[in-house]
């Protein structure tokens, strides 16, 4: 049974759009030697979900909310299965939870879980200033993450990033 399910309600998933599309544009405006950098597809593994939730908790509350920006939440996504790509970890739920919710049947085939079928997605605390952004399309899927210098400092001893790529890295 998954314990996370996708948002349905319009305002809550559009406040989290809006935010996340606010973060793409500080990515843009950030030289790549400020932030670190990750394979956009790590987002499925247990070691990077426990890395989001040690950074939710060390900096908040414990609890992050994953929006997919790419292919069209609206026109794409709601359109076809009345529910916004995007969720909300709770502190109380496991690593496995927030696993279990991206490879979730969207509704009519495996293929639209979000953990396959996104292109571009933002991890962004309920409450602090970090977060991350990935671009499966560019370069093979890279990922960054930013905030404030302790949490990059933290995130940094937690988990190996990779070099700073080139400096074309950015939203599309």
């Amino acid at each position: 049974m998954i314990n996370i399910d996708f948002i349905y309600d319009r305002a809550t998933f559009t406040s989290l759009w809006q935010r996340a599309r606010a973060c793409v544009e500080k990515v843009a405006a950030t030289p790549a030697s400020a932030l670190l950098h990750f394979n956009s597809s790590n987002i499925g593994t247990q070691v990077f979900k426990a890395l989001i939730r040690d950074i939710a908790n060390f900096k908040g509350n414990g609890e992050f909310a994953m929006i997919v920006l790419n292919p069209d939440p609206f026109s794409y996504f709601h359109f076809h299965f009345g529910k916004y790509p995007g969720f909300i970890v709770k502190a109380r739920h496991s690593n496995d939870d927030s696993i279990d919710i991206l490879m979730m049947d969207s509704g009519d085939s495996p293929a639209d879980a979000i953990g396959f079928y996104s292109e571009q997605y933002v991890v962004l605390p309920i409450s602090g200033e970090w977060f991350m952004y990935a671009d499966r399309g560019w370069d093979g899927g890279t990922g960054v993450l930013t905030g404030p210098p302790d949490v990059m400092s933290f995130a940094r001893e937690s988990f190996a990033f990779y070099e700073n790529p080139d400096q074309a890295f950015r939203s599309t």
